[in-house]
């Protein structure tokens, strides 16, 4: 293992998982389609590495994009690492690749479910905001002259 894997990251097993969850719903809608009025919004980053999408929908939405998977949605294909869905826009049906990793959030709101997968961009800004924090503190603490500071060898 190099240095930079880390042995148990956190953020990453729980994407992973999440993004489990929004396999298997995307599963079942393929097998069985959608019913007792189950859809789906997807958001997902757009430029993604392996994403593919008309080059109109790219211009259009630059950054992210949202779909619906509920009424007008075909060929729905659940792979390992993407899917595939046949949408309608502007009166012409377009075949959309989108790799799992650029989900961003998966809803389905006729059962007020919504995840938030971009947990390591998120957990990225907590970092810093939490480091910013503890050096205000330091520094705070730090001007009180009747702090001791133990500081151990690193021998």
């Amino acid at each position: 293992m190099n240095k930079e894997t880390k042995f148990l990251d956190y953020n990453i097993l729980i994407r992973e998982n999440l993004l489990n969850v929004v396999k298997q719903a995307l599963n079942k809608a393929s097998d069985y389609g959608l019913s007792d009025g189950h859809h789906f919004y997807i958001t997902f980053l757009t430029k993604f590495k392996g994403n593919n999408l008309p080059v109109y929908l790219n211009k259009e939405y630059p950054d992210n994009m949202m779909i619906v998977i509920e009424n007008e949605y075909w060929n729905l294909k659940v792979l390992e690492n993407h899917f595939l869905v046949d949408l309608k826009f502007k009166g012409k049906i377009e075949t959309l690749k989108i790799m799992f990793n650029s989900l961003l959030s998966f809803v389905d709101p006729s059962v007020s479910f919504n995840l938030n997968l971009d947990v390591i961009g998120q957990e990225k800004s907590k970092i810093n905001k939490t480091k910013k924090i503890q050096q205000n503190q330091k520094a705070k603490l730090e001007n009180k002259s009747n702090i001791i500071y133990f500081k151990p060898n690193k021998d």
